[in-house]
């Protein structure tokens, strides 16, 4: 009896673990010369001999975050953030198959809204806003007379 128990005990575990992929993350980083840190990292899922691209982090040469956001299907996809070299916000952007969509914020440094802006299809739209750094309004218009504002 504990033979057979052992031999069905065996042959469950086997049989469980016959088809399942292990998955897991797998880093690409490219590294600045000067300093050896990284300058971006690329991610995968990676389930057997397949891998795909999930998401990508770029840096700043001091070593903290400059970008960071999702992929999906080889494409920016969803929020994207952007940081000073300082690590405070600088952007945020959303994407929708590689293409700016939607409103997007560009920040000063110290965390006022410089300039509120849209996109659909990767195109600039809409209304748009620029700041100063105590977050009074600018200029409000389309976004090439915000733009021609920029210092």
């Amino acid at each position: 009896m504990r033979k057979i128990f052992v031999i069905l005990l065996l042959g469950m575990v086997m049989f469980s673990c016959q088809d399942k992929h292990v998955r897991h993350v797998q880093k690409v980083i490219h590294y600045y010369a000067e300093t050896d840190l990284p300058w971006v990292i690329y991610y995968y899922d990676v389930v057997g001999s397949d891998s795909t691209w999930v998401e990508e982090r770029w840096f700043h040469e001091n070593g903290l975050l400059a970008l960071e956001g999702k992929i999906v299907d080889n494409k920016r996809e969803g929020e994207f953030r952007g940081y000073y070299p300082s690590g405070e916000l600088m952007s945020v952007a959303t994407f929708v198959k590689d293409e700016r969509e939607g409103r997007g914020k560009i920040y000063y440094d110290n965390g006022q809204v410089y300039i509120d802006c849209e996109y659909h299809n990767g195109d600039e739209c809409g209304t748009w806003r620029m700041y100063d750094e105590y977050g009074g309004l600018i200029i409000e218009g389309n976004y090439k007379d915000v733009l021609s504002h920029v210092r």
